[in-house]
């Protein structure tokens, strides 16, 4: 493949001065796209490293050896993302105009086959935080941010190791006032701020986490009094954009009560610019949030108006079931992982 780019190269001799440039900047490219292929292979010899280290040593005695293989993961993933189609074509894209059209069809086929080689991203990343778990049993109890691959994209994600055995990808998590949640239909589409302390993971990202698995969701709320409760669901999943992120949710079990079945089981989504819910007005704007709303707009809304104290209202972050009230809440997780 870097061998025909090169060819075409070397055919078009017609506009000298830009040619010369475009070579340059097309050999860099083949460069990259030939220590792709030498990083592929040092993650294999890293995952077999890794399997020898989990099998002959004590997890004290794998932490540097450990770190080592992480960095190596990390240099590969940069190597990988610089092969994105995007990166490609905005580095390239004034090709057509000096070697002609077969060039920049060439060049959209490299990026094609390189978008096309999942197997090249699901090698290097795991698709959820249970796969994480899966691969790298010695990370159970050690909760923080992740790197998953989905749909061709790199995201980082908060990964829940310890509670229930671990292996829950983070959806939702608000601990503080930093982050503003009252965010367009397209920011919730597109996921926003920081898994480190408070962030909406994207409701494309759920959609491609839940669609072809049974998932469970599990509802994490703390009140600023220091108690807390949870909510846990055997099946949770939403549909595409297309089905505006519908809802679907059962099998209640927990501490906190049952308020998401009711009225937003089978519920499109809604924000401040886009109402999709059956009431008469928009349930978004009337409690500052963004939700399944439904007729009735809400039993809980975790992504309303944050306080920093517990005042009473429904448009803030409350869970109407588990203690009967309105009351704002202080922290709240959402997090699926495949059904057990």
């Amino acid at each position: 493949m870097v061998q025909k780019i090169q060819n075409l190269v070397m055919d078009a001799t017609d506009s000298k001065n830009d040619i010369q440039v475009i070579k340059a900047k097309l050999s860099e490219m083949a460069k990259d796209l030939r220590n792709l292929e030498t990083k592929n292979q040092i993650l294999e010899n890293t995952m077999k490293e890794m399997k020898v280290l989990n099998e002959s040593q004590s997890v004290s005695a794998k932490i540097p050896q450990i770190e080592e293989l992480k960095n190596q993961m990390n240099e590969i993933n940069v190597t990988l993302q610089k092969c994105s189609v995007n990166s490609l074509l905005e580095h390239y894209k004034y090709t057509e105009d000096a070697l002609g059209r077969s060039v920049n069809e060439t060049l959209q086929a490299v990026c094609r086959d390189l978008n096309e080689s999942n197997w090249i991203l699901s090698k290097v990343l795991p698709k959820d935080c249970s796969d994480i778990l899966k691969k790298y049993p010695s990370l159970e109890g050690r909760d923080g941010v992740y790197r998953i691959s989905m749909a061709y994209e790199v995201k980082s994600v908060y990964c829940d190791m310890r509670t229930d055995g671990g292996g829950w990808t983070v959806i939702q998590r608000r601990q503080d006032i930093s982050t503003d949640f009252y965010r367009t239909w397209s920011e919730y589409k597109e996921g926003f701020g920081e898994p480190s302390t408070n962030y909406w993971i994207g409701n494309d990202a759920i959609y491609e986490l839940t669609k072809n698995k049974d998932q469970e969701l599990r509802v994490e709320l703390q009140s600023f009094d220091g108690a807390e409760a949870y909510a846990q669901y055997s099946t949770f999943h939403v549909g595409d954009k297309y089905n505006k992120y519908v809802l679907t949710v059962s099998g209640y079990s927990g501490t906190a009560g049952d308020s998401l079945t009711y009225p937003h089981n089978g519920r499109k989504f809604t924000t401040k610019d886009q109402d999709n819910d059956r009431n008469g007005k928009n349930c978004a704007t009337e409690w500052h949030g963004a939700w399944w709303y439904g007729s009735s707009c809400h039993n809980s809304n975790l992504n309303g108006k944050y306080a920093q104290s517990a005042p009473s209202g429904a448009e803030y972050t409350i869970w109407w079931h588990w203690k009967r009230k309105s009351e704002a809440l202080k922290k709240t997780q959402m997090m699926i992982r495949l059904e057990n």
